[in-house]
């Protein structure tokens, strides 16, 4: 008798798992269909990504080599492709196409724009940073020592070799206007600064070593004679 309750009992059971089936059958089907789908996709954009990477490497080994024959035109062509295709990559075919336009067409400004154009809002990557570091030098004959500091904004005051490139930059400016005594301090904040390239550590001390001391402003000897002079003519007050 217990065998034919346990039938029945399994016979039952089969009964609710055919109609669930039949009732929630097609979410089943649907969820594998997404999850097979989903690591399908998957790996075709990993795989196309893979195929982009290695196509964009191409193409810049390709613009590098154009640009070291000095062949600009054609390197003009190939980083231009790369700068608009808005990739990975994109910000160092910037940093090429910038020399492009600068030694192959003697435009600085086309070479500044190309640069200000590869940094997106506040500079945040070491390649943006350098960027906005060379815009500064390519304008800096053209801006005042405070319009170059803003131009830089805080960069200056990272602690890194990219705010000891743009201190030796705004302390060269001030040492251009003849304000000495700007430069010197900020000459010797470099020296005493970490993560100083070593080139810019010596040509800090280079610039120290040929500015002209300045000296204390001395009193004119006639001039302090006069004032003396009024000083010992003055009536004396009396008490009364």
């Amino acid at each position: 008798m217990a065998d034919i309750f346990d039938e029945v009992e399994e016979g039952l059971q089969q009964d609710r798992m055919t109609v669930l089936w039949r009732k929630y059958g097609w979410a089943a089907w649907l969820t594998g269909a997404l999850i097979i789908g989903g690591v399908a996709l998957n790996e075709y954009l990993t795989y196309q990504k893979g195929q982009s990477i290695t196509a964009n490497t191409t193409q810049f080994e390709a613009g590098l080599d154009q640009l070291v024959s000095q062949d600009y035109e054609a390197a003009a062509h190939t980083l231009t492709g790369l700068v608009e295709a808005d990739a990975e990559i994109s910000p160092a075919a910037s940093q090429y196409l910038a020399q492009v336009r600068l030694e192959g067409n003697g435009d600085a400004d086309a070479a500044r724009e190309v640069l200000l154009n590869s940094i997106e809002g506040a500079p945040d990557t070491a390649v943006e940073k350098l960027a906005l570091i060379k815009a500064a030098y390519l304008q800096a004959d053209e801006m005042t020592r405070e319009e170059l500091q803003g131009f830089l904004g805080t960069l200056p005051d990272e602690s890194s070799a990219f705010g000891a490139l743009a201190l030796e930059l705004i302390a060269a400016k001030a040492m251009q206007e003849g304000d000495f005594a700007f430069a010197r301090s900020e000459f010797n904040l470099i020296r005493v600064s970490a993560n100083v390239p070593p080139g810019v550590a010596r040509r800090a001390n280079q610039a120290l070593a040929a500015m002209p001391v300045v000296a204390a402003p001395v009193d004119d000897p006639a001039e302090t004679q006069q004032t003396e002079e009024r000083d010992t003519s003055a009536p004396e007050e009396t008490e009364e």
